[in-house]
């Protein structure tokens, strides 16, 4: 077995990319070594609570790789306590036997960073790896052994709940992605034709579908998890960190696709980030609408992807509340996804509702095992639309809310350049990244009560 697999920079995240299971962060040191990305993850298995008898598993990770106290555990809940002793943010995978389809991941832990990560996990072989940067290869690949479990009794009621829920959820990804194929057509027609000005007012509403349903967007592919999400929705700071090149380096942009190639292109001043002709904007639209058919046909079924036909868990549904607001948390809070046109807020609103119709089908499932916890989230929840709230501006022509350019009222990463910290944060940018991390770490303990 190899010691590590090389994945092209499609493969990047995702936080929140369907198959990905539970969240939360890591915390202690351990022995061995690990991954990144986001797929479909392990649905209902046996166990009890935690990593083992013994406890959580740690993981220690360093620029190299990641070490596991242990690499054979029963099947259930698990909970990995990862530390981050390297110099460099990283991110912490499960991967299946396939070394393909992310079961859990756990992005952007920073340097002397604890966090725990809490999945559930069927008896079968995975893999552990880690992924400095969140690009390039997996380091510290390593075999995973989780062995027959206690088992756990599900009652009937239990069980249609489960049922529904993934049901319900599916269906809803079913429909985002069919609006989306339609949106984005509009959009590109509209781009293509030269009609700038409606491109750039279309250019967030298309994308809202996409950022609904992100975490289950970016676990599928058709050779490899993940690389139609690449294909999609990548960041020219990630290809070009993956190259060890500049974002305006001729290369990676020739290597470039997705919305935010055409964003660069729409919004940006610099002419580094401008296609030479009109021949380039038609071949990278049509690439686009492509694209977003290919995501269409794997989640219709139509066709298969790297990891077999597309299908919904339990963990996923879980993975779908938590991740999107994770990716907010994690990154989108400095402007690092549109930063040619600033039009973040329109995502956060957009990721805040597709976290709320995935913990909506949950929401039921969670207040059998902690009633509290309901309340806290469904507080929370109005929290984080309150501080949105603020920051609309009319409303988009289909009647959505429409947002002001976030760089007027946060510090943000401009024309893919450095990334704020969090001391440059300004109040209202501190506002919403406070709401929304207490309600991501809300939402990351519903793995633990109901996933099995």
């Amino acid at each position: 077995m190899s010691a590590s697999v090389s994945l092209t920079p499609a493969t990047r995240r995702s936080v929140l990319r369907l198959g990905a299971l539970s969240t939360a962060v890591l915390a202690s040191a351990g022995l061995t070594a690990c991954t990144d990305n986001p797929s479909a993850a392990a649905g209902a298995s046996d166990g009890g609570g935690g990593a083992s008898a013994d406890g959580p598993i740690t993981v220690t990770i360093t620029d190299d790789g990641c070490e596991l106290s242990s690499t054979e555990f029963p099947a259930g809940q698990v909970t990995f306590a990862v530390t981050n002793t390297g110099s460099a943010p990283n991110e912490f995978e499960i991967l299946a036997d396939d070394k393909l389809r992310i079961i859990t991941e756990k992005e952007n832990i920073g340097p002397g960073t604890s966090v725990d990560v809490t999945t559930a996990l069927p008896e079968g072989e995975y893999y552990a790896a880690c992924k400095p940067n969140m690009v390039g290869e997996l380091k510290g690949v390593t075999k995973l052994t989780v062995t027959q479990g206690e088992g756990a009794a599900v009652d009937e009621d239990t069980a249609k709940l489960e049922a529904d829920a993934i049901t319900n959820y599916t269906a809803y990804i079913k429909d985002q992605v069919g609006q989306q194929v339609t949106a984005t057509r509009e959009f590109t027609d509209a781009y293509i034709g030269g009609n700038a000005e409606q491109a750039k007012a279309l250019f967030p509403q298309a994308r809202r579908f996409y950022e609904r349903i992100e975490p289950t967007a970016e676990a599928f592919g058709i050779e490899e998890a993940g690389d139609l999400d690449g294909a999609l929705d990548l960041r020219i700071q990630d290809l070009a960190a993956d190259a060890g090149k500049s974002v305006t380096d001729p290369e990676v942009l020739a290597e470039w696709t997705g919305w935010h190639r055409i964003e660069a292109d729409l919004f940006s001043a610099d002419e580094a980030f401008r296609f030479p002709d009109d021949a380039s904007r038609q071949k990278t639209a049509e690439q686009l609408n492509t694209d977003t058919q290919k995501l269409y046909d794997l989640v219709y079924g139509k066709i298969e992807g790297a990891g077999g036909k597309f299908e919904v868990t339990l963990a996923d549904v879980v993975q779908g509340a938590a991740g999107l607001m994770n990716e907010v948390a994690t990154g989108k809070i400095v402007g690092e996804e549109d930063t040619f046109s600033h039009t973040d807020l329109d995502d956060f609103q957009a990721n805040v509702e597709g976290s709320k119709v995935a913990w909506g089908n949950v929401m039921e499932l969670v207040k059998a095992k902690d009633a509290d916890l309901v309340e806290t989230i469904e507080k929370q929840f109005g929290d984080v639309q309150a501080e949105l709230d603020k920051h609309k501006d009319g409303t988009t022509p289909d009647g959505d809310p429409k947002f002001v350019d976030y760089s007027t009222i946060a510090a943000v990463q401009k024309d893919a350049g450095e990334a704020p910290g969090d001391a440059d944060y300004t109040d209202a940018q501190r506002a919403l990244s406070t709401a929304v991390n207490a309600l991501a770490e809300s939402l990351s303990e519903i793995a633990g009560l109901i996933l099995h």
